[in-house]
């Protein structure tokens, strides 16, 4: 009886190998985006053991890094937006963002939490009370999305207005340069919001990524293994 030996196609060898290439990226870039979120819940525990501080104009909220904070003032109930393309336990809707005017004069924009889309749309479903409040929660920069689209979040509509992912740059334009540069994540605890889940929205879990990447380097290995056992074969010159 003949034996087998191992002779692989010249073709095969390059399909899998472009293959292994994509499915190994892949995991590696699902386990980053695992270490990525597990950073982000570290801020966020790390943060919520701090005293909030108060917000004034010339706050600027840094890139990477989440912070405890505080506006005293009156809400805008008027001038709000609706930051679309937003989720929750699949449901789409939207996360309120209504600016807070200090008693300093500055503006803080106070994300409220998400709202599904009918909710947003119904009478008086945005209301905010007229009277002085004060409100804590997370200070973070403005969310970036994965791709940023063509919009024009500071054009001429009416109120409330739905935006993409407005930037700083628009937030100035629509209410002025005196804005602390940031948005604040109301508590949970602080009435008047929506959905509040900053520390355990599903988004946020890591082992949802590290599950990912264990599945596309499981599809490696099991690809190299079926390569291999078909590349034994008997040569043609012994059959």
């Amino acid at each position: 009886m003949a034996s087998k030996k191992f002779r692989p196609a010249w073709w095969a060898v390059i399909v899998v190998a472009l293959l292994s290439a994509l499915m190994i990226a892949l995991g590696v870039w699902q386990l980053q985006r695992g270490f990525a979120k597990q950073a982000l819940l570290d801020r966020y525990q790390q943060a919520s053991v701090r005293e909030p501080m108060p917000l004034a104009a010339g706050d600027v909220a840094r890139r990477g890094e989440i912070g405890r904070a505080l506006a005293r003032g009156r809400y805008d109930g008027a001038h709000q937006l609706l930051l679309d393309n937003q989720s929750h336990d699949g449901a789409p809707g939207y996360h309120v963002w209504t600016p807070l005017r200090q008693d300093d004069g500055s503006t803080v924009i106070v994300d409220r939490g998400w709202i599904a889309h009918d909710t947003a749309r119904a009478p008086d479903a945005l209301v905010v009370p007229d009277t002085a409040v004060e409100v804590r929660g997370f200070w973070r920069t403005p969310p970036v999305p994965g791709m940023r689209l063509p919009t024009d979040n500071c054009a001429v509509l009416p109120w409330p207005r739905t935006v993409q992912f407005p930037t700083l740059d628009d937030l100035r334009c629509l209410y002025g340069a005196r804005i602390a540069a940031g948005v604040l994540l109301m508590d949970p605890a602080e009435p008047h919001g929506f959905v509040r889940d900053w520390q355990t929205a599903p988004e946020l879990n890591p082992a949802k990524h590290y599950g990912y990447a264990g599945q596309w380097f499981a599809f490696t290995l099991t690809l190299l293994v079926i390569f291999v056992k078909m590349s034994f074969r008997v040569p043609s010159s012994e059959k």
